[in-house]
């Protein structure tokens, strides 16, 4: 596809802005922010449209230890296998100053953010990951939904450290969540039961924790 032009990138830019700027900071079980439509629908399509194709990348699974259920691709490489459409998206909406500061404005947050990662993830049938804390070097994770085979059942759990579900994220196509990385934000995914899931992944981090 041919670039966007930057009059387009900020349109979509302020349609997230504005979204994240317009939802409230849920509490219970922990600090968390689950937001509706959070990318203009244009934005949403040119997603779907630009799916990386895995068979034209290197493969990229999970650390040791972890599911290898999943592909991974990094949309800032900076290789041969770079994807011009995920290259501006991470600049523009992920790492963008705008976003930045927008989520940083949310209650109960004190700007943390050092750099940004992000993660185009492609689940299949038995991934799964356990109970756990995301590592003190991410201050805030970001998951935008885009499809699920199996609908909205299988979004992230919100759980008490003995694994307990408190709480579930339905996947919903264009949702997203927002978690502030404690010593309460226990979380999970149940094994998927379905053909094929797809989610962004986005992490502010900071050098400021440990």
């Amino acid at each position: 596809m041919e670039n966007l032009s930057t009059k387009k990138w900020k349109e979509f830019r302020l349609h997230t802005v504005e979204r994240i700027q317009d939802t409230g900071v849920d509490y219970e079980p922990y600090w968390h922010v689950f937001i509706d439509n959070i990318l203009h629908p244009e934005l949403f399509d040119l997603v779907t449209f630009n799916w990386p194709d895995w068979s034209k990348l290197p493969e990229h699974k999970n650390v040791d230890g972890q599911s290898q259920k999943r592909n991974i691709f990094q949309p800032n490489r900076d290789d041969d296998y770079q994807i011009p459409f995920w290259q501006q998206y991470y600049d523009n909406i992920i790492d963008h100053e705008d976003i930045r500061s927008a989520v940083y404005r949310m209650d109960g947050l004190e700007f943390g953010c050092d750099y940004t990662t992000a993660s185009i993830w492609e689940d299949y049938e038995g991934y799964g990951v356990g109970n756990h804390i995301d590592a003190y070097t991410i201050d805030v994770a970001w998951q935008t939904y885009i499809y699920c085979s199996g609908g909205e059942g299988w979004g992230t759990s919100l759980n008490d450290s003995n694994g307990n579900q408190l709480k579930r994220f339905p996947f919903k196509p264009n949702s997203a969540w927002l978690m502030r990385v404690d010593a309460e934000s226990w979380h999970s995914c149940d094994p998927v039961d379905c053909d094929v899931r797809r989610s962004i992944m986005a992490r502010f981090m900071t050098k400021s924790k440990g």
